[in-house]
């Protein structure tokens, strides 16, 4: 009785340059899936702290207070001034967690891939000048903890009146370090808050 011989049969050079183009095509959507959410994410970001600006100035308006934002390079938080210690201190909630804006009237940290630039900003009214311009010596020179603690000065401030203290800030988006895509957040009493996005340079 006669067996037929089955034949072991490779795979063809077509076949294998069709595996590589599948895998190359899967690899480079992965690569651009991940720029995509960074850029959701940062978008998000900067839409965040637009609205907050816009929040803030409603709040100081509505309760006849002065708010402001303490900006640093990588968070920002939300101070309020206190007229009997007359100077600027960070909004406790501990007391009343479910009150209204109190989630996001807390400090922020952003993500690693994100930084804050303040462009410009108007003097405080009362600065020294060793605080040089509007916000020029703010807590992140030292720990909270500190001896020598220093005093809370937002770059950006809504006064009691409606008032806002004009400022310019730049918020971009970091690849390999270096900033890439980026977005002008402007605030003023006369043009409210205005965002420009800036050329994408990815």
């Amino acid at each position: 009785m006669r067996v037929a011989a089955h034949c072991q049969r490779g795979f063809t050079l077509i076949e294998l340059l069709v595996v590589i183009v599948i895998i190359a095509s899967l690899a480079g959507m992965a690569t651009l899936s991940l720029n995509n959410t960074d850029s959701r994410h940062w978008t998000g970001e900067v839409q965040r702290l637009g609205n907050l600006l816009q929040l803030v100035a409603d709040r100081a308006l509505i309760d006849k207070a002065h708010y402001g934002v303490v900006f640093e390079e990588r968070s920002y938080q939300v101070v309020r001034y206190d007229s009997s210690a007359m100077k600027w201190q960070e909004i406790d909630f501990s007391a009343a967690p479910n009150v209204a804006n109190a989630r996001r009237f807390a400090a922020h940290q952003l993500p690693p891939n994100m930084r804050i630039e303040v462009l410009s900003q108007t003097e405080l009214p009362g600065a020294t000048s060793e605080q040089s311009s509007f916000g020029g010596n703010r807590s992140g020179g030292g720990s909270r903890g500190d001896k020598g603690k220093e005093e809370l000065l937002p770059q950006f401030a809504a006064l009691s009146s409606g008032e806002v203290l004009p400022v310019e800030i730049g918020f971009f988006l970091l690849k390999d370090g270096k900033d890439g895509r980026g977005a002008i957040i402007s605030y003023s009493t006369l043009h409210g808050m205005e965002l420009e996005w800036q050329a994408d340079d990815y």
